[in-house]
């Protein structure tokens, strides 16, 4: 038997494969060739990125399958037999790819966020009737529930999905509720809120919100003639620093989860029973992240500048106008983890520990921020 799973060269889907792979479970990774290389070679490397070493590596390369697929193509794009094959052999299938984008329209990200869903939950109905479904989500197409409600309805977080990426997301938990109910199959929704790991990410390794953060950074301080920009990574006694105004919401919050607890929670969920239909299970923090405290780590990175973080920016100067249009969409919304009248993880998995706390240096570890890259 197999464990199916897409995305494997992703943030999440890479470390659920080398989580996967680790337990000596034969995984066959469903995706593109692209960037110059066959799809083997950027699953290794995706493994890689992640932490794997060459013994690890070798032992994946005998229990890992490539299979280049397309999911926005019926059957996956695969031949018949094939796609066949591949649905009898599975044990699980795990669908973690997405088109992920926070300016991307519904239009261009529903071929792959629905579509592609569509289509593995096709591949999945076709495997034995034990066989579960297990689809990565996001927390933020749910709604906020009132305390006594212990599932929310998936119509009424149609308001709370903002963007195209959640609104699609939000399309696609339908297309995964109604292939559960209609086949009596069980299948698990899994909910990650923006996820983060404190380990060093290589160069050209799939990113996190928090080290897409630190790239915007990095990019604009790059562009930044070379004097002024050593004053604003190394402040200088005597000299003022500079001040520079992020339009944002100062009282707003978001949910960080440390990916490694959002991966072994999941898997620790896949183990469970599950009877046909689909379950929900929301991977969150605790403990919420206040917006400043992002900030706070931000300016720890680059002492000559004082950051402050207000609702409206008036008369921006030169650096304001750059970087917040790149930030709208991160600093001036609440990230909370929309949780409330769920069931908590550690009820539904007892012995669970919990995530690592998301404090100063873990955020600003997240970023990837290397100020030697930047002279």
């Amino acid at each position: 038997m197999t464990v199916v799973i897409t995305g494997a060269t992703g943030f999440l889907g890479s470390r659920l494969l080398r989580a996967l792979l680790a337990g000596g479970r034969p995984v066959a990774a469903l995706g593109r060739d692209g960037a110059g290389q066959p799809l083997a070679a950027r699953l290794e490397a995706a493994l890689r990125a992640c932490g794997a070493g060459e013994g690890e590596l070798a032992r994946a390369r005998d229990l890992l399958t490539a299979v280049p697929a397309d999911l926005t193509r019926p059957g996956l794009g695969l031949k018949p037999a094939d796609h066949d094959r591949l649905a009898e052999e599975a044990e699980a299938v795990w669908h973690c790819a997405a088109a992920l984008s926070l300016i991307g329209t519904e239009d261009t990200l529903a071929p792959v966020n629905v579509g592609g869903t569509r289509h593995v939950a096709g591949l999945a109905g076709r495997s034995p009737g034990h066989v579960p479904l297990l689809y990565f989500s996001t927390a933020y197409v749910a709604a906020e529930p009132a305390s006594d409600q212990a599932e929310e309805l998936p119509m009424s977080s149609a308001l709370h999905a903002v963007t195209g990426y959640e609104r699609t997301k939000l399309r696609a938990e339908a297309v995964v509720r109604d292939w559960a109910a209609d086949r009596r199959r069980p299948a698990v929704i899994l909910r990650p809120s923006l996820l983060a790991t404190d380990r060093p990410l290589p160069a050209g390794a799939a990113q996190q919100p928090l080290s897409a953060l630190g790239t915007v950074l990095a990019e604009l301080i790059g562009r930044i003639p070379p004097l002024l920009r050593r004053s604003i990574l190394h402040k200088r006694p005597g000299l003022p620093r500079l001040r520079l105004r992020l339009q944002g919401d100062p009282a707003a919050h978001m949910n960080i989860v440390p990916v490694e607890y959002a991966v072994g929670a999941a898997l620790r969920l896949a183990a469970l029973e599950h009877p046909p239909g689909a379950a929900t299970y929301h991977l969150v923090h605790p403990v919420e992240t206040p917006a400043p405290l992002l900030i706070e780590a931000v300016g720890g990175l680059v002492p000559g500048v004082e950051l402050v973080l207000q609702a409206a920016v008036d008369r921006p100067n030169l650096i304001e106008q750059q970087i917040n249009p790149m930030l709208a969409n991160f600093l001036q919304r609440d990230w909370r983890s929309r949780s409330d009248g769920h069931t908590p993880l550690h009820e539904v998995l007892p012995g669970l520990a919990g995530p690592a706390p998301v404090d100063l240096a873990y955020l600003t570890a997240a970023m990837n921020f290397l100020v030697s890259e930047l002279g």
